[in-house]
């Protein structure tokens, strides 16, 4: 299997109008359209084609546990004493927060791009296997195998 990694849609070097034409993305076996905040009109965009070719498309969000750590700083800076003790989330209230924190950013891409299905992982070597990497990566092992059949 080989892996690409494409330039941006929507970019002067690379403009939205002849973008899949010119990557020739309806030959692939599979795209994954990976952001780390929102994803663009011209990955939008790129979605709709994907789906129009039935090319096999995959959404990310990545850098999740920076999100996570984030909602974990909060929740333990508004358990912080009025005399300057710190507290520190459990173990079990940490993964609290990361499991509603996940359960947020699906809900954003459901609610403001109707995008049902959104793998949140972390590139990160060490958190690999967190999240939703090893389904991605059984998802996307899946559509190659149906797209050679």
């Amino acid at each position: 299997m080989v892996a690409w990694d494409l330039p941006g849609a929507g970019t002067p070097n690379f403009p939205q109008a002849t973008y899949l034409k010119q990557m020739g993305i309806r030959y692939f076996d599979v795209a994954i359209l990976v952001t780390s905040s929102r994803f663009t009109e011209a990955e939008l965009m790129l979605a709709q084609e994907l789906q129009k070719f039935e090319v096999p498309f995959f959404m990310v969000r990545n850098k999740v546990d920076v999100d996570i750590e984030s909602e974990i700083v909060k929740e333990e800076e508004s358990l912080d004493d009025d005399d300057g003790e710190e507290h520190e989330l459990t173990k079990p209230q940490r993964a609290a927060v990361a499991k509603q924190t996940i359960q947020c950013i699906k809900d954003y891409f459901n609610l403001e791009y109707g995008i049902d299905k959104v793998y949140c992982v972390s590139a990160r070597r060490k958190l690999r296997k967190d999240y939703d990497f090893p389904s991605l990566e059984h998802d996307i092992l899946e559509a190659v195998r149906r797209q050679r059949v």
